[in-house]
């Protein structure tokens, strides 16, 4: 019975220590305006990244988050977005944007927020915006391929909206 007892401590002090050193980061994504635009017309594609760790922050140049837009229906303009202080744009080529976290280092418990503007060139849809968090090594300016954080949930790397646009 002794031997039993300490295996389980042993068992729960193990498993408490490796949900103490985990980290896991989410991604929502959303279009704004019920996912509807006019041709030739803005609106926002919201992004929010999730932090979820009650210890850890997320360091800088990790997050290196990718949207993909259905490029025969809207585009991705150069400007008008709106990006948290810290956090860049490292390409964004037909129909898909690549984002960097940059020098913001996001603490514990904490998220982020990002409006890209999107502009309806052509009558569709609904077609679907895919949000899909990948990582990067942490040195700048991030776009190089990295590990995902030790107890990174993949199951929430990956958000959809819709968006469609009108007359």
């Amino acid at each position: 019975m002794k031997h039993f007892l300490r295996f389980s401590l042993l068992i729960v002090t193990v498993l408490m220590a490796s949900a103490s050193f985990s980290q896991n980061v989410m991604i929502n994504a959303l279009t704004q305006n019920s996912g509807v635009v006019k041709k030739d017309g803005t609106v926002f594609f919201e992004v929010t990244i999730n932090n979820t760790s009650a210890t850890y922050s997320i360091a800088a140049y990790k997050l290196k988050p990718q949207i993909s837009f259905p490029a025969t229906i809207v585009a991705v303009p150069a400007t008008g977005h709106n990006l948290p202080k810290g956090w860049s744009i490292l390409s964004n080529n037909n129909g898909v944007l690549t984002l960097s976290n940059g020098e913001d280092a996001i603490p514990a418990n904490e998220s982020r927020t990002i409006l890209i503007a999107v502009q309806g060139k052509a009558i569709g849809g609904p077609s679907s915006v895919i949000a899909n968090l990948s990582f990067s090594n942490g040195i700048a300016p991030g776009s190089a391929a990295g590990a995902a954080p030790a107890g990174d949930n993949m199951a929430d790397n990956a958000s959809t909206s819709t968006i469609r646009v009108i007359k």
